[in-house]
């Protein structure tokens, strides 16, 4: 009893102090992100998320930042159903499994050009993702190299290419 007692007094300092590792948000200051598409363009990383919002960064992390900055509200990448690299920007699927804002769950798609994020998003969701963000980080953990399958498009709309 006493032990428990000291652990809530310990938690009760820190969440006082703002020292745990959670962020509080406001709900009505959260945007739900759907999609994401990680393109490269001049050697550096582009992320877009659709409805013209998008932003450049040297690397994968400072584009998601740059992103943030860019909104009026906190951008909820665990809400994303797929990431789509393009071929491109391949050498970036590394850093998507190991992002920590994408969520397992995520499907991961490689596609040889950025799709139009609303259009792609109505397509795949009609889809189980053949392999996640998870699956791509468990696969590299293992020292394999994963193999997203890809987005073509078709006659007006995409093709998904397992």
């Amino acid at each position: 009893m006493k032990r428990i007692c000291i652990f809530f007094l310990a938690l009760a300092g820190l969440a006082y102090f703002g020292l745990l590792p959670f962020r509080a948000h406001d709900v009505a200051q959260l945007l739900p992100v759907e999609t994401v598409i990680v393109t490269r363009d001049g050697g550096q990383y582009c992320v877009d998320i659709g409805a013209g919002v998008r932003a450049v960064g040297r690397t994968l992390s400072e584009a998601l930042d740059r992103l943030q900055e860019q909104v009026s509200g906190v951008l909820f990448f665990q809400t994303a159903e797929q990431v789509i690299v393009t071929e491109a920007a391949a050498d970036a699927i590394p850093a998507v499994a190991e992002q920590a804002r994408f969520r397992p769950a995520a499907g991961l798609y490689s596609s040889p050009e950025a799709p139009d994020a609303h259009a792609v998003s109505d397509y795949l969701k009609t889809r189980s993702a053949p392999l996640t963000v998870g699956e791509a980080k468990a696969a590299l953990a293992e020292g394999r190299t994963p193999q997203p399958p890809r987005i073509v498009p078709a006659g007006g709309g995409y093709r998904l290419l397992a």
